[in-house]
């Protein structure tokens, strides 16, 4: 069973796109987000693959309406067990090999009210999706989520990327590729054309990375978790 990005140079920095990969991208905002999943989209329909997009965010939707996925809208507010029960038929009924699309996550703690939830969710969701060999995206807003969530994610998932962008230029920093590794994977890549180019020079790397939190230089990287209004 086959599965691509759509991106070749991104398949090549993480050593492939595997059944089963629940790829998390942890960005600034829903632009960040939108440039990997249209190419994931699009060559899934052009493979034939069953395509589902699970729709639950006030954010813009992720799909061009052109798109032929199936899209499933989700109503969060009407509690934890529902909204679980009806992404788990789904994937029930489009069973082995498919390909998912998920709304930003973030979206869902401030509906919840609760970090603790979001993670619950994702360590019941992803192995499920994981049972039937599919690969799914999802977008978790940086810097926002208390160690409730990101933790549970990061310790469930498969891909973890950090996605940056400096003017007109993206930047992916894998966190985590399981049970993958190469000299390079792990560094800060630039998106130039079909490639990602891992980036040499201290200065440029300083430059991303200096936005990067750093708890034990600043308390105020200590998320306490969601209690009210998500990010806009």
């Amino acid at each position: 069973m086959q599965f691509t990005s759509g991106l070749p140079g991104f398949d090549t920095v993480l050593g492939g796109i595997r059944p089963g990969d629940n790829v998390v991208f942890q960005v600034d905002s829903i632009r960040e987000y939108s440039p990997f999943v249209i190419p994931f989209i699009t060559t899934a329909e052009r493979d034939e693959k069953q395509l589902v997009y699970f729709r639950f965010a006030q954010h813009e939707p992720l799909l061009p309406e052109t798109s032929r996925a199936h899209v499933v809208t989700l109503h969060p507010e009407n509690g934890f067990e529902t909204f679980i029960d009806e992404i788990f038929t789904v994937i029930e009924r489009f069973g082995r090999g498919a390909c998912y699309v998920f709304d930003s996550l973030s979206e869902l703690a401030a509906d919840w009210y609760s970090d603790r939830m979001l993670g619950n969710f994702f360590m019941l969701t992803c192995p499920y999706l994981f049972s039937f060999d599919t690969v799914a995206y999802f977008g978790l807003v940086k810097y926002f989520h208390s160690h409730h969530a990101t933790y549970s994610i990061h310790s469930t998932a498969q891909v973890v990327i950090d996605v940056y962008r400096n003017n007109d230029d993206l930047f992916i920093h894998p966190q985590k590729v399981w049970q993958r590794s190469s000299p390079t994977m792990h560094m800060l890549h630039r998106w130039e054309g079909d490639r990602f180019t891992p980036v040499t020079m201290s200065a440029v790397v300083t430059e991303i990375l200096a936005r990067v939190p750093q708890p034990w230089l600043d308390f105020t990287a200590q998320r306490l978790g969601v209690s009210g209004p998500g990010p806009s």
